[in-house]
């Protein structure tokens, strides 16, 4: 062993810049074809060592460089090698619209990320491949939430500097991707999986170049492309959640899960259902009826499973794998990059809640306690991701890539609720029962062909980056089953198996039926084209460079919505199910026996026998729909054109202005507003005005077009409440100024202006039933577009490399922001999206990163990250509500109860996140902590004058992680996510707090190993 390691050698090193010959820290440095990689420290030095005696290629490169390659160092055996690296500036700066050359930066290391960040002019948090590998985070989501002022609402969803997603833009490779899910105008971005990002750039303010929804920030997601050599990984763990894992209490039901790679297909509608009517049943008691007959073809068409059901929950695991390969193509140095992920994980909770109430209109107190439920959830999710990037380079300068980016995610969720209710209408013994059986499959797909060409002329340069893409998103969710009934607890004597209780319908006829099937699809098609041109080819009056740049996009989306809504008869005289004692069978619950009735002879439902006591010839259940399809089409169009100039005024301040102008195009037509049986749900989609208040006008008009009035429902009235539309232009400034006080500090600042736009679901006058709430959101067909003025300023300071200080300001003035009501009723709650008139946003960041060798050489190895966002937003409450008009047109107005300011919706107070890490390549262990904390912030604004809002409370998670190098290619990591496993809280903001909801996801341990070569 002795004598082999002496025959090795070792390469030592220097790289400083070749205009400036100063040494130049944070070099990226790679030994291609090997699996050798460093970077130059403070000096510009690095070594290597244990090298196998041969030729190796050296591969430098650094942010703001030109890759600088060293063929044939020839490493002897028992000898150090010297070699010496000049690298050459980029001619051309980076500058603020994009990152130039963004190929040639390696940001693998914290010290190159900050590099990067330090050369741009625009405010940019860049996540490199180091950090994305020691959080251990599954995907973009995870990995957001570590960003300063940056937090994740529902798992998914951007929320930067304390506006919500719909101000942020969420871009792959500099490319707006289309949201696949109808509630939120953003990307989802579980979407996402780490192991096929390369970096993150998040810019906090809005260049020309950007999206003018670029308000809190635009999150640019770089995938991985064509590698710089050739390279094969592999990783696989396995996960343990407290409260799921080998849990025998687990929700789910039969026929439940996600299967391989989803079960959408298998679950869908079948075509002769989905194109007949389902009319009233004629002739039931006959057994040879066409109509029954054809009923029975429909139930025997579906599964008769209703309920849920406990079974043990299987352990989380992933899959990850990626190779490159770079060659030639052509002559042309060309590679190819294949990145595979796929994962199941399982939660279950058995104690979260929900309440919802109704309020005094003079107090806003609570008047009436709706129901106070108990929820158990046990959830499956399924996810499988491809990426495909190629390219070559067909010059020096020159780049073309293609990228394919898959990936579903499918979600199975079953609910079981039991809770008090209101002790005006039942009995102190009832209780409300829910059970839910919900499928999500989200799909995104896209195709993207993106060029950048650099040409030099007469010593100018002229840089073209151009892109097109192709993009389909889906969200499927088929046989979405609701059962809800009465558990009446009156007689405490056991039945014949040992149960106590009854279940009996809901009197009436509830909006939310009792047994209801829904089957919805949404589909959206996206083509987007962009173009960017820059050049110094001018120059100032005293010779200073002057840099031009241009540009524009065009993006267009189509979407497809329906939805299929059905319930079940009440029973064998079609009015009322007769009360049914609790099963006691195992694991049965109303919903397993509502459909017993109607198995064939002989068959069984989980050892059932078909002969039960509520099996009966007279009690047919048949499936009828509970109105006409729902659907909605919409389109937008956005064209957008820049212009930009960036110059010197001074050698170290450098200002840039703009301006883009952005045209939008929104177009939805849905179905008829009147064709819900139930008058609850025509009137919601009515207007404010029209629904509050006392002039019947519009409510006779709808009711006369639900009963068939042809006059009425052609009248101009009812038609405009189901279209949509927006047609506006906008031409939105910016200027930035930046300064450079000294080699290693900066002042930024930046004004500028950007919109906000409406989702088409929070446009379109459809109802969607949240089954596992009970709340109703519907469209608002009068919502608009919202305009943002933009102030930002910072300080950073770059002590040393690797290490940051930051101190940043911003304010942001919201004319009309678009914000999310929630509005009490006596059929249920109302949730839709609202413009209030005017909002603003208030804020400072502190950041800190930096290793600890400031303190001793000997902490060198640890680095500590910080940051905090201290947000003030509000918005203004009139201070009269207006509820509707007299008889003379005279408005009839209310007084506020809860005052004329609150927050803006969804902006949290302070945003705080810690981490502290422990890397040393002498030694086998890294670890890492990573903390965050979101403030308490606004969840939904109360809806009607007397609706408190809905506060959500501070949240805190705290994810650990340690990494074990077993060998130079071999790494085994263990990760604790949600150590302390906080509730998520939200309740009514009035004097007595009143809960919202509760969830808790336990907390969440994964082993894995990684191998790579």
């Amino acid at each position: 062993m002795l004598s082999a390691q002496e025959a090795n050698g070792a390469l030592r090193g220097s790289v400083q810049d070749a205009d400036f010959y100063v040494p130049i820290p944070a070099v990226s440095i790679q030994l291609e074809g090997t699996g050798y990689t460093t970077q130059t420290d403070d000096s510009g030095n690095f070594f290597i060592n244990d090298l196998k005696p041969g030729q190796y290629t050296v591969l430098a490169s650094a942010g703001g460089y030109i890759r600088e390659r060293r063929a044939d160092v020839v490493v002897s055996s028992g000898s150090v090698a010297e070699v010496s690296l000049g690298l050459t500036a980029e001619i051309v700066e980076l500058d603020e619209f994009v990152v130039s050359s963004e190929e040639l930066v390696d940001t693998n290391s914290t010290a190159a990320a900050l590099t990067l960040r330090s050369e741009m002019k625009s405010f940019t948090d860049v996540l490199g491949a180091k950090f994305i590998a020691q959080t251990g985070a599954s995907d973009a989501s995870k990995l957001l939430a570590k960003t300063t002022g940056v937090n994740v609402a529902d798992g998914k969803f951007v929320v930067v500097r304390g506006l919500n997603d719909r101000y942020n833009v969420v871009n792959l490779n500099s490319l707006r991707v289309p949201s696949s899910d109808p509630d939120r105008r953003a990307v989802a971005l579980d979407l996402f999986p780490s192991a096929v990002i390369e970096d993150i750039r998040t810019s906090k303010t809005f260049v020309p170049d950007l999206n003018g929804e670029s308000t809190g920030g635009t999150i640019n997601i770089i995938t991985k492309a064509v590698p710089d050599e050739d390279f094969v990984k592999f990783k696989a763990g396995t996960g343990y959640n407290t409260q799921s894992t080998g849990n025998d209490k687990f929700l789910s039901y039969k026929g439940g899960g996600t299967g391989m790679f989803g079960t959408a297909d298998s679950r869908k509608l079948p075509d002769f259902i989905k194109g007949s009517s389902l009319p009233a049943m004629d002739g039931a008691s006959r057994p040879d009826s066409p109509d029954r007959m054809f009923r029975q073809r429909v139930n025997n068409s579906l599964s008769p499973v209703m309920g849920t059901q406990e079974v043990s929950a299987p352990v989380d695991f992933t899959l990850e794998a990626s190779m490159g390969h770079r060659g030639e193509f052509m002559g042309a140095p060309a590679g190819v990059t294949v990145a595979l992920d796929y994962s199941k994980k399982y939660v279950y909770s058995d104690d979260d809640l929900v309440g919802r109430y109704q309020f005094d209109p003079s107090t806003g107190e609570v008047q009436v306690l709706k129901r106070l439920s108990t929820i158990r959830s046990g959830q499956e999710t399924m996810r499988a991701g491809l990426l495909v990037a190629a390219g070559i380079e067909p010059d020096e300068d020159d780049e073309i890539v293609f990228t394919y980016f898959f990936n579903r995610i499918a979600e199975d969720r079953a609910t079981l609720q039991e809770g008090l209710l209101d002790i005006n209408q039942f009995a102190a013994t009832d209780r409300d029962y829910r059970e839910s059986l919900a499928y999500t499959e989200r799909e995104l797909k896209v195709w993207q062909l993106a060029g950048k060409h650099k040409s030099d002329i007469n010593g100018k340069n002229l840089d073209v980056n151009w892109a097109v893409a192709y993009n389909q998103s889906s969200q499927l969710e088929p046989d979405h089953r609701f059962v809800r009934g009465i558990l009446d607890l009156s007689n405490p004597v056991p039945n014949a198996n040992g149960v106590v209780g009854i279940y009996r319908p809901v009197p009436g006829n509830p909006t939310v039926p009792e047994f209801q099937r829904l089957w919805r699809e949404l589909h959206d098609e996206n083509y987007s084209a962009r173009l960017d041109v820059a050049s110094d080819m001018f120059e100032g009056v005293d010779g200073e460079k002057v840099r031009v740049k241009f540009g524009g996009l065009l993006d267009y989306s189509d979407r497809e919505y329906r939805a299929d809504s059905f319930v079940y008869n009440r029973g064998a005289q079609n009015n009322e199910f007769p009360s049914l004692a609790k099963p006691g069978f195992p694991g049965a619950t109303w919903g397993d026996v509502f459909l017993i009735g109607n198995q064939p002879v002989g068959v069984d439902l989980d050892g059932i026998p078909n002969n039960a006591p509520f099996n009966s010839v007279n009690q047919f259940n048949y499936l009828y729909r509970a109105n006409g399809v729902e659907f909605y089409n919409a389109s937008q169009m956005i064209a957008a054109g820049y212009a930009a100039l960036e110059f010197d005024l001074g050698p170290s301040l450098n200002i840039t202005l703009g301006g883009r102008v952005e045209s939008t195009d929104i177009k939805i037509q849905s179905s008829p507003i009147y064709q819900y049986p139930d008058e609850f749900l025509r009137f919601a989609l009515l207007s404010d005005i029209d629904r509050l208040g006392p002039d019947d006008t519009m409510r006779q008009l709808v009711n006369a077009a639900f009963n068939g009035d042809v006059a009425a429902q052609n009248d101009p009235r009812i038609l405009a409440r189901s279209r949509a539309s927006i047609q506006e232009q906008h031409f939105l400034p910016a200027m930035s100024v930046n300064w450079d006080m000294t080699e290693t500090m900066r002042v930024r600042s930046a004004i500028s202006r950007t919109v906000a736009r409406p989702s088409f679901k929070e446009m379109a006058p459809v109802v969607f039933l949240n089954v596992e709430s009970g709340d109703l959101f519907v469209g608002n067909v009068d919502l608009e577009m919202s305009t943002i003025m933009n102030y930002d300023v910072r300080w950073e300071w770059f002590p040393s490399a690797g290490s940051l200080i930051g101190v940043s300001f911003f304010a942001k003035q919201i004319d009309k922001p678009i914000e999310l009501s929630q509005e009490s009723g006596t059929s249920g709650d109302v949730v839709r999206y609202v413009n209030t008139e005017k909002g603003s946003v208030y804020g400072l960041e502190l950041e800190f990163q930096r290793d600890l060798s400031f303190i001793t050489d000997e902490l060198k190895h640890f680095a500590i990250g910080a940051n905090y966002s201290y947000i003030q937003s509000q918005a203004t409450r009139p201070e009269f509500v207006t509820t509707g008009t007299d008889s003379n047109g005279n408005p009839l107005t209310v007084p506020s109860l809860f005052g004329r300011s609150r927050r803006l919706q969804g902006q949290p107070d302070y945003i705080f996140n810690f981490n502290l890490t422990y890397d040393n390549p002498e030694f086998p262990l890294s670890y890492g902590a990573f903390l965050n904390v979101t403030g308490p912030q606004l969840y939904a604004v109360g809806g009607r004058p007397e609706d408190p809002d809905v506060f959500q409370e501070p949240f805190t998670t705290l994810d650990l992680g340690v990494t074990y190098r077993m060998t130079k290619n071999s790494r085994v990591s263990l990760r604790a996510q949600n150590v302390l496993n906080a509730e998520l809280t939200r309740y009514y903001n009035n004097q007595g707090k009143p809960t919202y909801s509760t969830r808790k996801t336990g907390i969440g341990f994964s082993l894995s190993m990684t191998v790579d070569w």
